[in-house]
């Protein structure tokens, strides 16, 4: 059975696991880590256009709100009076060369000060008690020098998704798989355990296989819904409650049937 007529299969009715219940298990890996690879392309492809919009948005705003500012040789360098402020509540943007501001703004939930040697991002949570604000710092060491506008912002981005893009494709599809594998394991031993004594109790390898192509259906729904932005509920429940209800029916279809012992003829007839 192929890659695609095994993903109609495990989707399309519980009574075809049974041609998947005795395969190698490594044959359900490699199927598995086929499809989370797609799903994972599928999903990682839909979000560059919401990438690529947030950027723009970053650009304008730098555009619109940044005083006249360069970076050379790792140092901020201005002729804007000084410490120059921009923004509101929500975000603030904070340029200080002089070292008189050296600390974040608590005010503001989140915002960003530029230093002449360094920038520091900020967090503010306000859900806890005491507030607490969390802060990153970065040397402008590691930068490129030239003038910080919009573009500059569309060119710094672009260079770190040629690296950072293919390296999240790399970390969502290498977490979503450990996922799938880890969930599938856990049933497949809880239900070995539970069947020791049943009659029609199924080996190990056979619920691992199941557990595994279980996953099909509701990995395609959280991927399309994910994709398509549809809805707003927690997808991680609609996951579960799609595979408990494949991985229950398709053991259930899968198990061998006990054959039913034809009534004794009257003898004394």
């Amino acid at each position: 059975m192929n890659f695609f007529r095994t993903v109609f299969a495990t989707c399309s009715h519980f009574r075809n696991y049974r041609a998947i219940r005795d395969v190698p298990v490594t044959k359900s890996l490699k199927y598995i880590a086929l499809l989370i690879t797609l799903l994972s392309l599928l999903g990682f492809l839909s979000y560059l256009p919401v990438i690529h919009n947030y950027t723009e948005s970053f650009a304008t705003w730098a555009d619109t709100n940044l005083p006249e500012l360069s970076i050379k040789d790792g140092k901020a360098m201005t002729t804007v009076a000084q410490p120059y402020r921009r923004g509101n509540d929500q975000f603030l943007f904070l340029l200080d060369t002089t070292g008189q501001t050296t600390h974040p703004e608590t005010n503001a939930l989140m915002g960003l000060l530029v230093e002449s040697n360094q920038l520091t991002f900020w967090v503010n949570y306000t859900n806890t008690t005491p507030a607490t604000v969390r802060s990153q710092h970065a040397d402008l060491r590691g930068f490129p020098d030239g003038v910080v506008n919009g573009d500059y912002f569309r060119q710094f981005i672009r260079a770190f998704a040629w690296v950072g893009l293919p390296l999240f494709f790399l970390v969502i599809t290498l977490v979503a798989l450990f996922t799938v594998l880890t969930q599938a394991y856990i049933f497949a031993l809880i239900a070995t355990l539970m069947e020791r004594n049943h009659p029609r109790s199924l080996r190990l390898t056979q619920l691992l296989n199941i557990a595994i192509h279980a996953a099909t259906p509701a990995a395609l729904v959280y991927t399309i819904y994910q994709t398509l932005r549809l809805g707003e509920f927690d997808l991680w429940l609609v996951y579960l409650v799609i595979y408990g209800v494949y991985v229950v029916g398709a053991a259930s279809a899968c198990r061998e049937q006990i054959p039913t012992e034809a009534p004794e003829k009257d003898k004394l007839l």
